[in-house]
Protein backbone atom coordinates (compact mmCIF):
# COMPACT_ATOMS: atom_id res chain seq x y z
CA UNK A 1 0.00 0.00 0.00
CA UNK A 2 1.35 2.72 -0.71
CA UNK A 3 2.22 6.22 1.67
CA UNK A 4 0.63 8.52 -0.75
CA UNK A 5 -0.86 10.14 -3.68
CA UNK A 6 1.87 11.99 -4.53
CA UNK A 7 0.94 15.31 -2.59
CA UNK A 8 3.12 17.10 -0.37
CA UNK A 9 2.08 19.01 2.77
CA UNK A 10 3.37 22.40 2.88
CA UNK A 11 5.14 24.33 5.87
CA UNK A 12 2.63 26.07 8.07
CA UNK A 13 2.50 29.64 7.15
CA UNK A 14 2.50 31.54 10.87
CA UNK A 15 3.85 34.80 9.41
CA UNK A 16 6.91 34.34 10.87
CA UNK A 17 8.83 33.62 7.68
CA UNK A 18 7.05 36.39 6.18
CA UNK A 19 9.51 39.52 4.72
CA UNK A 20 9.54 43.08 6.56
CA UNK A 21 7.88 45.33 5.57
CA UNK A 22 9.14 48.18 3.83
CA UNK A 23 8.48 51.58 4.54
CA UNK A 24 7.08 53.84 1.95
CA UNK A 25 9.25 57.01 0.79
CA UNK A 26 6.10 59.17 0.72
CA UNK A 27 5.54 57.75 5.00
CA UNK A 28 8.93 58.77 5.58
CA UNK A 29 9.04 62.38 3.83
CA UNK A 30 5.47 62.99 6.32
CA UNK A 31 7.38 61.75 9.40
CA UNK A 32 10.57 64.20 8.74
CA UNK A 33 8.01 67.39 7.98
CA UNK A 34 6.13 66.71 11.41
CA UNK A 35 9.37 66.55 13.02
CA UNK A 36 10.49 69.94 11.57
CA UNK A 37 6.98 71.60 12.28
CA UNK A 38 7.47 70.25 16.08
CA UNK A 39 10.75 71.53 16.15
CA UNK A 40 9.51 75.26 14.46
CA UNK A 41 6.81 75.48 17.25
CA UNK A 42 9.55 74.40 19.66
CA UNK A 43 11.97 77.07 18.58
CA UNK A 44 8.86 80.00 18.65
CA UNK A 45 7.42 78.88 22.17
CA UNK A 46 11.04 79.60 23.15
CA UNK A 47 11.20 82.67 21.47
CA UNK A 48 8.48 83.76 23.02
CA UNK A 49 8.91 82.71 26.22
CA UNK A 50 12.15 84.50 26.39
CA UNK A 51 10.77 87.90 25.28
CA UNK A 52 8.17 87.91 27.99
CA UNK A 53 11.03 86.81 30.18
CA UNK A 54 13.14 90.01 28.68
CA UNK A 55 10.19 92.23 29.15
CA UNK A 56 9.42 91.28 32.32
CA UNK A 57 13.00 91.98 33.59
CA UNK A 58 12.75 95.57 31.42
CA UNK A 59 9.63 96.01 33.65
CA UNK A 60 11.47 95.39 36.78
CA UNK A 61 14.37 96.87 36.14
CA UNK A 62 12.63 100.04 35.60
CA UNK A 63 10.97 100.02 39.06
CA UNK A 64 13.92 100.00 40.41
CA UNK A 65 15.48 102.37 38.70
CA UNK A 66 12.07 104.39 39.54
CA UNK A 67 13.09 103.47 43.31
CA UNK A 68 16.43 104.30 43.11
CA UNK A 69 15.91 108.06 41.90
CA UNK A 70 13.26 108.97 44.37
CA UNK A 71 15.61 107.44 47.00
CA UNK A 72 18.05 109.63 45.78
CA UNK A 73 15.67 112.22 45.64
CA UNK A 74 14.79 111.61 49.49
CA UNK A 75 18.41 111.51 50.70
CA UNK A 76 18.96 114.77 48.99
CA UNK A 77 16.14 116.72 50.37
CA UNK A 78 17.21 115.00 53.96
CA UNK A 79 20.56 116.23 53.17
CA UNK A 80 19.54 119.95 52.34
CA UNK A 81 17.08 119.72 54.93
CA UNK A 82 19.61 118.82 57.86
CA UNK A 83 22.00 121.40 56.57
CA UNK A 84 19.58 124.07 56.66
CA UNK A 85 18.39 122.81 60.21
CA UNK A 86 22.45 122.93 61.11
CA UNK A 87 22.65 126.39 59.98
CA UNK A 88 19.61 127.67 62.18
CA UNK A 89 21.36 126.25 64.96
CA UNK A 90 24.13 127.50 64.34
CA UNK A 91 23.52 131.05 64.03
CA UNK A 92 20.39 130.92 66.73
CA UNK A 93 23.43 130.27 68.59
CA UNK A 94 25.89 132.49 68.07
CA UNK A 95 22.32 135.10 68.08
CA UNK A 96 22.15 134.00 72.01
CA UNK A 97 25.46 134.70 72.14
CA UNK A 98 25.47 137.83 71.03
CA UNK A 99 22.38 139.43 72.59
CA UNK A 100 24.45 138.01 76.19
CA UNK A 101 26.98 140.33 75.17
CA UNK A 102 25.33 143.40 74.37
CA UNK A 103 25.03 144.31 78.52
CA UNK A 104 28.39 144.05 78.61
CA UNK A 105 28.63 146.47 75.38
CA UNK A 106 26.30 148.75 77.29
CA UNK A 107 28.49 149.00 80.44
CA UNK A 108 31.37 149.93 78.50
CA UNK A 109 29.89 152.68 76.89
CA UNK A 110 28.26 153.96 79.82
CA UNK A 111 31.84 153.98 81.65
CA UNK A 112 32.86 156.45 79.15
CA UNK A 113 30.40 158.38 79.36
CA UNK A 114 30.65 158.85 82.42
CA UNK A 115 34.24 159.45 82.92
CA UNK A 116 35.23 163.23 84.05
CA UNK A 117 38.28 164.39 84.01
CA UNK A 118 39.78 163.12 86.81
CA UNK A 119 39.79 159.24 85.42
CA UNK A 120 43.34 158.47 84.45
CA UNK A 121 43.64 159.15 80.39
CA UNK A 122 45.34 155.84 79.92
CA UNK A 123 42.13 154.05 81.49
CA UNK A 124 39.90 156.07 79.32
CA UNK A 125 41.90 154.94 76.16
CA UNK A 126 42.16 151.29 76.96
CA UNK A 127 38.01 150.88 77.87
CA UNK A 128 37.56 153.03 73.98
CA UNK A 129 40.33 150.19 72.87
CA UNK A 130 38.36 147.37 74.43
CA UNK A 131 35.04 148.54 72.92
CA UNK A 132 36.07 149.32 69.65
CA UNK A 133 37.65 145.89 69.27
CA UNK A 134 34.57 144.35 70.28
CA UNK A 135 32.49 146.25 68.16
CA UNK A 136 34.45 145.33 65.28
CA UNK A 137 34.54 142.18 66.36
CA UNK A 138 30.72 141.46 66.68
CA UNK A 139 30.05 143.63 63.49
CA UNK A 140 32.13 141.21 61.11
CA UNK A 141 29.86 138.61 62.45
CA UNK A 142 26.85 140.31 61.57
CA UNK A 143 25.90 142.87 64.05
CA UNK A 144 24.31 146.49 63.62
CA UNK A 145 23.29 149.06 65.39
CA UNK A 146 20.25 150.50 65.89
CA UNK A 147 20.52 154.00 67.08
CA UNK A 148 17.75 155.97 64.61
CA UNK A 149 18.05 159.77 66.40
CA UNK A 150 16.59 162.20 64.32
CA UNK A 151 14.96 159.24 62.25
CA UNK A 152 11.48 158.67 61.62
CA UNK A 153 9.62 156.40 64.30
CA UNK A 154 9.28 152.63 63.93
CA UNK A 155 7.60 150.57 65.77
CA UNK A 156 9.19 147.27 64.30
CA UNK A 157 12.72 148.48 65.41
CA UNK A 158 12.29 150.85 68.17
CA UNK A 159 10.55 151.19 71.13
CA UNK A 160 9.19 154.31 72.41
CA UNK A 161 9.74 155.36 76.28
CA UNK A 162 8.47 158.77 76.44
CA UNK A 163 6.71 161.45 74.04
CA UNK A 164 8.18 164.73 73.75
CA UNK A 165 6.32 168.14 72.96
CA UNK A 166 8.00 169.73 70.15
CA UNK A 167 7.85 171.84 67.62
CA UNK A 168 11.75 171.43 65.93
CA UNK A 169 10.98 168.21 64.64
CA UNK A 170 7.62 166.57 62.38
CA UNK A 171 5.54 164.30 64.36
CA UNK A 172 6.85 160.67 65.21
CA UNK A 173 10.39 161.62 64.78
CA UNK A 174 13.36 160.30 67.55
CA UNK A 175 14.46 162.75 69.30
CA UNK A 176 16.61 160.94 71.91
CA UNK A 177 18.19 157.45 72.30
CA UNK A 178 17.96 156.30 75.66
CA UNK A 179 19.56 152.94 74.81
CA UNK A 180 20.82 152.03 71.37
CA UNK A 181 19.27 148.27 69.92
CA UNK A 182 21.27 145.56 68.09
CA UNK A 183 20.16 143.58 65.11
CA UNK A 184 22.16 140.39 64.32
CA UNK A 185 22.40 139.15 60.84
CA UNK A 186 18.72 140.99 59.84
CA UNK A 187 17.16 139.80 63.01
CA UNK A 188 16.36 142.11 65.83
CA UNK A 189 17.94 141.27 68.88
CA UNK A 190 16.59 144.31 70.91
CA UNK A 191 14.59 147.33 69.86
CA UNK A 192 16.28 150.78 70.51
CA UNK A 193 14.20 152.54 73.76
CA UNK A 194 13.69 155.89 72.54
CA UNK A 195 11.40 159.39 73.37
CA UNK A 196 9.41 159.97 70.38
CA UNK A 197 8.21 163.40 69.17
CA UNK A 198 4.44 164.78 69.50
CA UNK A 199 3.15 168.21 68.35
CA UNK A 200 2.97 171.12 70.80
CA UNK A 201 -0.57 171.03 72.10
CA UNK A 202 -2.46 174.08 72.21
Amino acid sequence: MSEGTGSSKTPKDDGKNAPPEQKSPEGDADAEVEVEVESEMEEEGGVAEMEGEESELAERNEELLDSLMRLKADFENYRKRMMREQTRIVETAEAVLVKRLLPVIDNLERALGNSGESEPQGLREGVEMVLGQMMDVLRGEGLEVVDPEGEPFDPEHHEAMMVVETGECPEDTVVEVAQKGYRFRGILLRPAMVSVSCQVKG
